[in-house]
């Protein structure tokens, strides 16, 4: 071996240094990207061939790889429902179309089509409540929503027993301003002796109060129940009402809409101290006319359907008017108005009914040798024939970690020691320049003897 040789272990120090120094320059730039995973340069030594044993002589260095190193981040809390971080192994799992990538990077969002996404517009795959346990496109708007009739009301609260009272008996029998009770069949004519208006009820009334009530096909309609104070001592009479144009015939040529419709009639009687007499007092069903049932006129399902109001639990004492609580056992359909992940990740979506479902699961794939996942930009990691196959699962599950959400994963970059490294790195690129120029040197002597 020559003194040439120094030459080119020199040139290759340079080479592997400054490719060092470039891992460490892409380690800082990502100090601040989600889901980084810092890397690390390896060296190894260069030996030329057909040297003597016991007198090898190296021929400097290379870069043998570029190692990912796979350490948990720190988790950044950011109160965002959908920002995830998994704590523990796993990858989030993406597509686009048939082309998989895999993440540790959490921050996803909402697409125009319900789609879970990541900043890329890529899907983001889970286990879907009605699919087939394979990972597939987690969608918000898949949400089973049931609904459910109203059959039972129930309104607590007190009537003012100071209440100036009238004569009920009176006051309705005259027809207006009670209006007329809805029929319950479309073909029946609604008599048009109640132009009366929601006002005209009102102003003879002590109290009201309104509850919505969900039809078979999960239509919600408003019942407005006026309470008026007979003249007869601790009686007071609940009348409920419904719009017009909830009930009335469609054949109906006259616009009547707005107008009030009398759907059930109820006598209350109270004790000398203000607690209501169950045996006294008449049951509140809401129905329509003779035949019973509610005619709403959407097409929903009218058999049987009559709705119970209880009032066991109100009570007449001088005091302001006032309703503490109203409950009702109907549902109607909801939309998603919120998400929320569970550590599991399971996905839960509240609806607007009150409602809250289950939408599925984020799925998760871990791989036998996750440094040999190959990175391809985008915070996205492609798998390569040194990772192994995917492995699928469910966060919590196994050797999966748990999904934190509202939470984010940072990068795993130390800027300090990075800084430690870079000072290395260029002391070794420094020297290995240092060897070229003293060879260089060296060498001009010996063309001195010529």
């Amino acid at each position: 071996m020559s003194i040439v040789n120094g030459l080119f272990a020199g040139r290759a120090g340079i080479s592997a240094h400054g490719s060092a120094i470039a891992v460490v320059g892409d380690n800082i730039s990502n100090a601040s990207t989600l889901g980084y995973k810092a890397s690390r340069a390896e060296f190894e030594d260069l030996i030329a061939g057909g040297q003597t044993s016991g007198r090898t002589i190296g021929s400097g260095s290379s870069l043998a790889g570029v190692t990912t190193v796979f350490n948990q981040g720190t988790l950044e809390f950011t109160n965002r429902p959908l920002d995830l971080a998994v704590d523990g192994n796993g990858f989030f799992v993406v597509a686009n179309g048939s082309q998989r990538f895999y993440t540790r990077a959490g921050n996803f969002r909402i697409d125009s089509a319900g789609n879970i996404v990541d900043p890329n517009g890529f899907q983001v795959l889970g286990f879907p409540t009605t699919g087939n346990q394979v990972l597939q496109t987690l969608n918000i708007n898949n949400v089973s929503s049931s609904t459910s009739a109203t059959a039972n009301v129930g309104i607590s609260g007190n009537v003012n027993a100071s209440s100036t009272g009238v004569d009920v008996d009176t006051l309705f029998d005259a027809g207006p301003p009670a209006g007329p009770l809805v029929t319950a069949d479309a073909g029946d004519t609604i008599t048009a002796n109640s132009t009366v208006t929601y006002a005209d009820l009102s102003d003879s009334s002590a109290f009201q109060t309104v509850v919505d009530v969900v039809d078979s096909l999960g239509v919600a309609h408003t019942v407005t129940v006026f309470f008026y104070k007979d003249t007869t001592a601790n009686t007071w009479q609940a009348r409920a009402y419904v719009n017009s144009e909830d009930v009335d015939p469609a054949a109906s040529t006259v616009d009547e809409s707005g107008l009030p419709r009398l759907v059930g009639v109820a006598n209350l009687v109270f004790t000398a101290t203000g607690e209501l007499d169950t045996d006294a007092s008449d049951s509140l069903v809401l129905q329509g006319g003779t035949a019973g049932n509610l005619p709403w006129n959407n097409g929903s399902t009218s058999t049987a359907n009559t709705i119970a109001v209880d009032f066991t639990n109100f009570t007449q004492f001088s005091a302001s008017s006032n309703i503490t609580s109203i409950t009702q056992d109907g549902q109607s359909v909801g939309a998603v108005t919120s998400v929320s992940i569970e550590s599991d990740g399971t996905i839960f979506a509240l609806l607007d009914n009150g409602e809250s479902t289950t939408l599925g699961t984020i799925g998760l794939v871990n791989f036998s040798n996750p440094e040999g996942l190959q990175r391809v930009g985008s915070n996205l990691l492609q798998q390569s024939n040194s990772s192994g196959e995917p492995i699928t699962g469910k966060p919590g599950a196994g050797t999966f970690g748990a999904v934190q959400a509202g939470s984010l994963e940072l990068s795993t970059t130390d800027i300090a020691t990075e800084f430690v490294k870079l000072i290395t790195l260029q002391r070794g690129f420094q020297a290995s320049s240092r060897i070229i120029t003293t060879i260089n040197q060296l060498l001009n002597e010996v063309i001195q003897l010529a």
